[in-house]
């Protein structure tokens, strides 16, 4: 049998073995010789799939090896070697259609695993949402109703007051993105109601601004002046702030750069009439980038580069799965040393508010 592993075999060497078989099968004295030959011409066949040859070359492999039978003997007649042929040929080609079968069902039956790994760790997450989630609204609780408290004994206009609206209406976010984390985990129907989301990302900057490390530099720049989607809005939020807190830890404590932007974009030519036109919402940084193993891998659950205590490797893969729930897509553009970009791609819904996204606005918001 040939070595899947050595680089040295080439089509032309599988030929010439080939051929070899075919002329111990032509002239085989005996049962046995022939016998002898068809089981090589059957290990060859495994040996086809093992090297990868596309199933198109072996019939071109059959016919170089034949052409070879018949330069090295001119005076063989066709009589003598018609009926001694096929057999080699059916042998080699049941031996690949088998072993092509059975590196079928491994590749199943592996696909089958990892996603099985998958769901048994998205049954882990629900276990641990639903285990922290009521002590956590408890904890909520005291930092909304003593900061009513507090509340209570500041000016209507001062520092302090406009300080605590910022607590309370984080507070109330954290309270609903714990109950989307829940929804997300233990696959509870979902209520979407329509959701304009550049006024919903600006809102969310905000509350992230004074999260986020102080060489983050974050750019939103909208082509448009709104953007309707059919989801819950803390949806939109968790997915906002995970992944510019996702691009701010890969800037680290450099001087960098996040943009976030949010456009319309057409429905590829050829699909469907049914199909909505999509809104492309984009997160990008400046960081230190993927590589190809990392970003392979980015959306499994409690996958992270970070140290210990630093990540729980949750916020992508929740994204992932907010993302295909909405009926949309998400795709990674990285490379080491040149940063990141994310592109969500969800249905639009069409509101009468709406104008054409060729009509050439673009609006502009920074923040440091």
């Amino acid at each position: 049998m040939l070595d899947p592993t050595a680089s040295t075999s080439s089509t032309s060497d599988i030929a010439r073995l080939y051929a070899e078989v075919l002329q111990r099968a032509v002239f085989a004295r005996d049962a046995l010789a022939l016998e002898m030959a068809l089981t090589e011409a059957s290990d060859l066949g495994r040996d086809l799939i093992a090297l990868e040859i596309p199933l198109e070359e072996v019939g071109e492999l059959h016919h170089e090896a034949l052409m070879r039978l018949s330069r090295a003997n001119p005076d063989l007649p066709l009589s003598q070697i018609a009926a001694r042929i096929t057999a080699p040929l059916m042998e080699a080609t049941m031996a690949y259609s088998l072993a092509f079968r059975e590196q079928l069902e491994r590749r199943a039956s592996a696909l089958v695993n990892a996603r099985l790994e998958q769901s048994r760790r998205l049954e882990a997450v629900g276990t641990l949402a639903a285990g922290i989630a009521h002590d956590f609204n408890n904890i909520l609780g005291a930092i909304l109703g003593f900061s009513e408290l507090l509340e209570d004994e500041l000016a209507p206009e001062s520092a302090g007051r406009h300080h605590l609206a910022y607590i309370q209406q984080a507070s109330f976010r954290a309270r609903d993105l714990i109950a989307r984390m829940l929804t997300f985990a233990r696959d509870l129907a979902d209520s979407p109601v329509p959701v304009e989301v550049v006024a919903l990302v600006r809102e969310t900057l905000a509350l992230l601004r004074a999260s986020l490390p102080a060489g983050a530099r974050v750019e939103f720049t909208p082509a448009v002046d709104e953007a309707w989607v059919l989801a819950e809005p803390s949806q939109i939020q968790q997915i906002v702030m995970n992944l510019c807190i996702n691009a701010a830890d890969a800037i680290g404590q450099a001087q960098g750069r996040i943009e976030i932007g949010v456009e319309w974009v057409r429905r590829p030519e050829g699909t469907p009439a049914a199909r909505a036109d999509l809104v492309r919402l984009s997160v990008s940084d400046d960081g230190e980038g993927m590589t190809p193993e990392v970003r392979e891998r980015v959306f499994d659950p409690f996958f992270t580069t970070k140290a210990p205590g630093k990540g729980s490797g949750l916020g992508l893969s929740v994204i992932h799965g907010l993302v295909g729930k909405l009926g949309g897509q998400i795709r990674i553009e990285s490379a080491p040393g040149r940063g990141s970009r994310f592109v969500i791609e969800l249905p639009r819904l069409i509101q009468g508010a709406d104008t054409a996204p060729d009509s050439g606005t673009n609006h502009s918001e920074r923040s440091t």
